[in-house]
């Protein structure tokens, strides 16, 4: 918590806050950002909520494989903790990117993950376990390009890149910790794969609940939309620009920009809303509490005020 506070500032949090309401006044009133979305809201209104439930645990499946490729790269260097805490501080800076731009959140998870490693220099140390994990980011990502690239989905420029910037991070990650294992490394790159296939799967659900022929070809197209979009994350959780990377991604092969736009969308709100209720329990987990009776009470409750709303939108949808 005192991370927290200490990354994150008051006016950060209050410039985010009004521009999330910003974008909810337009998404309520979506006349105002033209015919486009108002059409791409109305193709949402036609979506399977079936595949809308599925597109949000995959996400969920994917925030866990994240934080669980974080506590196997802390544990390459000396650190240990268990998957929950460590989804609780993944978790929190996801909290974090939902409200406040420029990936804020990664700074939070760098200091929260920071306080595992023992001895000194605990954040350099801590930024070559976030080197690794985006080495095997890079290299799982570079399989679905290659992929994609079969598929004829995406050209094969793409891998070169991915390629490029698997062998920079690994060197980086060799240089911050030179004794690896094989053994560390392949439990850090199952993780990241079940972080990204979580977030592959989210992406072909949204599209199969659009409508989009061929879902799965069209999460090819949609997971390196993303990754481009977010290298320069201007607003809080990339809301819009990833959306509209997506659309234009959706138009270069044939798909109707309103379709694209909602898929955007769609994604946006659902890893959004799943930050969110993730990002919310794990503050809780991490906060201080004077007794381990009040600590127990304040989850529970927080799970009940979760599954009260989870049984409201099931009766919505």
């Amino acid at each position: 918590m005192v991370a927290l506070r200490r990354r994150v500032s008051r006016s950060s949090l209050a410039a985010g806050a009004l521009l999330l309401c910003a974008l909810a006044a337009a998404v309520a009133t979506p006349q105002l950002l033209g015919s486009r979305v108002g059409s791409a809201l109305g193709t949402l209104e036609r979506a399977d909520p079936r595949w809308l439930w599925l597109a949000a645990v995959a996400f969920a499946v994917s925030l866990v494989g994240s934080a669980g490729c974080w506590r196997s790269a802390i544990g390459l260097c000396g650190g240990r903790t268990t998957l929950a805490d460590a989804t609780a501080r993944y978790g929190a800076g996801s909290l974090v990117n939902t409200f406040v731009p420029a990936r804020a959140g990664d700074a939070v998870r760098l200091a929260l993950f920071s306080r595992l490693v023992p001895g000194e220099r605990k954040v350099w140390t801590t930024g070559g376990a976030f080197v690794a994990v985006a080495a095997a980011r890079a290299a799982v990502l570079g399989a679905l390009v290659a992929a994609g690239s079969v598929f004829g989905v995406v050209p094969w420029w793409p891998s070169l890149v991915a390629v490029g910037l698997v062998v920079a991070a690994a060197l980086l990650a060799r240089r911050a910790r030179r004794h690896l294992e094989l053994r560390d490394l392949a439990r850090l790159a199952a993780w990241v794969l079940l972080s990204v296939l979580g977030r592959f799967a989210g992406a072909a659900a949204i599209s199969a609940a659009i409508g989009i022929h061929r879902p799965l070809v069209a999460a090819l197209l949609i997971l390196p939309a993303l990754d481009v979009s977010g290298l320069i994350p201007l607003t809080p959780g990339n809301i819009g620009i990833a959306s509209a990377a997506i659309a234009i991604a959706f138009r270069t092969h044939g798909i109707s920009f309103d379709r694209g736009l909602a898929v955007g969308i769609t994604l946006q709100a659902l890893e959004t809303a799943v930050g969110l209720t993730i990002g919310t329990a794990s503050v809780l987990w991490l906060a201080p509490y004077r007794s381990p009776g009040i600590r127990r009470v304040a989850l529970l409750s927080a799970a009940g005020a979760a599954a009260a709303g989870a049984m409201a939108l099931v009766s919505l949808t």
